[in-house]
């Protein structure tokens, strides 16, 4: 029989990623918990390439914070003014680390929980994302593989991308997700696709989260 767990619950009040507009002062995050429990929440920034290893010009208020139960509380993200390029967007992590209350039940495991949120350093460009999806162009790398292009400066978070062959059919593995960055190419994982394609459909998640649909073709 498995013992019994307690985790904190904690949201984003329906947040799922974070935009830093240029000339911004700050940017506040608001954690929920909504446990009957309190809370403690550890929250830091890194930055959303792995490889990256620099500094990262930015500072948040609270990296400790404690929130009642059934409570909110604000972290705010500050940006130091330089030190990010202003010709394009910048992308980090906001993670959270949401640790419940140590019960006094001795068979009752805690478990923490890491959120990892995408948080877009966004300097002053022309256009919007939703403009930039006109840049994307998809075209072969091979003889079975394909590659999309992006050509803006923003980063083009991509879900459900399908390819469909010259009779509209859905040719290979529909693939979930994928962050195009700016001014990238970004090569499509194997499709298993051994058809000629012809047009590609996907959604772009908005600022606020929500996907939008749109349908591209595909270059020869």
């Amino acid at each position: 029989m498995l013992a019994p767990t307690a985790q904190a619950e904690i949201s984003f009040d329906g947040y799922t990623r974070f935009i830093y507009e240029a000339g911004q002062h700050q940017v506040p995050v608001i954690l929920v918990n909504d446990s009957n429990e309190p809370a403690l929440a550890q929250v830091n920034l890194s930055w959303g390439d792995p490889q990256e290893n620099r500094d990262i010009p930015m500072a948040l208020s609270k990296p400790l914070l404690l929130i009642a139960e059934r409570s909110k509380a604000s972290v705010d993200i500050f940006y130091q003014g330089a030190g990010l390029p202003t010709d394009r967007e910048s992308f980090l992590l906001l993670k959270v680390l949401s640790v419940p209350k140590k019960s006094s039940d001795e068979n009752l495991i805690s478990i923490a929980l890491q959120h990892n949120l995408k948080l877009f350093y966004r300097p002053k460009l022309l256009g919007s994302p939703e403009e930039a999806i006109k840049t994307l162009r998809w075209s072969p790398s091979g003889s079975t593989t394909y590659q999309v292009r992006n050509n803006s400066p923003y980063y083009l978070t991509l879900t459900e991308v399908i390819l469909r062959d010259p009779k509209g059919v859905d040719c290979g593995k529909t693939i979930d997700h994928l962050m195009v960055a700016p001014f990238a190419t970004y090569e499509l994982p194997i499709m298993a696709c051994d058809r000629p394609v012809r047009e590609v459909t996907y959604s772009l998640v908005s600022d606020g989260g929500t996907p939008q649909a749109y349908r591209n073709n595909v270059q020869p």
